[in-house]
Order: C-alpha cells, then sequence, then structure tokens
C-alpha cells in the first residue's frame, strides 16, 4: 500500500512539474518580448518615418490604375509596420508602468489587448503624450490598411473589366437572385 501511495505521489509531483513547464515558457517568451520591445523604443520612430515617407512617396502609384496592386501591397506592408508598431510600443508602456503582470493580462485578452492595458496605463499615470501616440499609431495603421484593401480591390475590379474585355466569352456574369 505504501509503494502504491509514492507512485501515485510521483505521478503527481511529475504531472504538476510538467504543467509548471508548460505554463513557465510562454511566460519566459513574454518576458523576452517584453525586453525587446523596451530596447525597440529607440529605433520604432525611425521605421514609422521609413513607413510615413513610403505611404506619401506611392500616392502617385495609387492614383494611377494601372499601379494600383504594387500602391495596396506597399500600403500593406506599412499598415503592417504601424501595427506591429504600435504593438511593441503598447507592449513597452506597459511593462514599464504595470510590469510584467499589466503585460500577461493584456496578451491574455487576445493578444491585442496589450494595445487596451497601455491605453488603460496611459490614463491612469496622466501620460498623455503616450495616449496620443497610441491614437496616432491606431489612425495609421487602420487607415493604411482600409487604403490597402480598397487599393487592392480596385486593381481586382480593373484586372476583371480587362479580362471580360479581352476574352468576353469567358467572362462569368453573377447577379444577385431577385425577390419574388
Amino acid at each position: 500500500m505504501v509503494v502504491y501511495r509514492v507512485r501515485e505521489i510521483r505521478g503527481s509531483a511529475a504531472c504538476l512539474l510538467l504543467v509548471l513547464l508548460i505554463l513557465a515558457i510562454p511566460l519566459l517568451f513574454l518576458f523576452g518580448l517584453a525586453e525587446f520591445s523596451v530596447w525597440a523604443l529607440n529605433w520604432i520612430p525611425d521605421v514609422f518615418w521609413i513607413a510615413m515617407v513610403m505611404c506619401i512617396a506611392l500616392i502617385p502609384l495609387a492614383v494611377i490604375p494601372a499601379t494600383r496592386a504594387i500602391a495596396g501591397a506597399a500600403y500593406g506592408i506599412a499598415a503592417f509596420v504601424f501595427i506591429a508598431g504600435l504593438w511593441l510600443y503598447s507592449l513597452a508602456f506597459t511593462y514599464t508602468e504595470w510590469g510584467m503582470i499589466g503585460v500577461v493580462l493584456g496578451v491574455i485578452v487576445a493578444g491585442i489587448g496589450v494595445v487596451f492595458t497601455a491605453i488603460l496605463a496611459a490614463l491612469f499615470s496622466a501620460s498623455w503624450s503616450v495616449l496620443g501616440n497610441l491614437a496616432i499609431l491606431i489612425a495609421l495603421g487602420l487607415g493604411t490598411r482600409f487604403i490597402a484593401a480598397w487599393l487592392k480591390a480596385s486593381a481586382v475590379r480593373r484586372l476583371v473589366r480587362q479580362q471580360m474585355q479581352e476574352h468576353p466569352s469567358e467572362a462569368i456574369i453573377t447577379q444577385p437572385p431577385r425577390d419574388q
């Protein structure tokens, strides 16, 4: 009977150790990511300026219908840069203000919750410049994302129209069903 209890305790301890190890790996990764985001604060503004200049330089390509697909892809890259920078900036601010507990709580909310915890941390600490930076980054990220989607959709419509003109017999036109 004693041997059975020892095996049971040993199995439970091994299971508990395995669960703790499974929980520790993401926390260590998150801690490293938080440290990286604080380190990245030095060069994030430079990357934003490069993306902004790229967006401004792409305006002529966005105006010309034949090059809208290229502009849409480039605006998509810029949107990714803005949104990734927003997330890293939010992670760094949350980590410096509220520590690892704030970061873990933010990541628990579908990963993007770090932005919301950064907004809350900025409000509670009255860091209005950080709150303004977060608002600008949110607007830049979403704005460039919408522009990229519109440019890509416009390029697809132009391509479909062109294919319909070149090969009218291959065109498939779908219409919504009529209400009866």
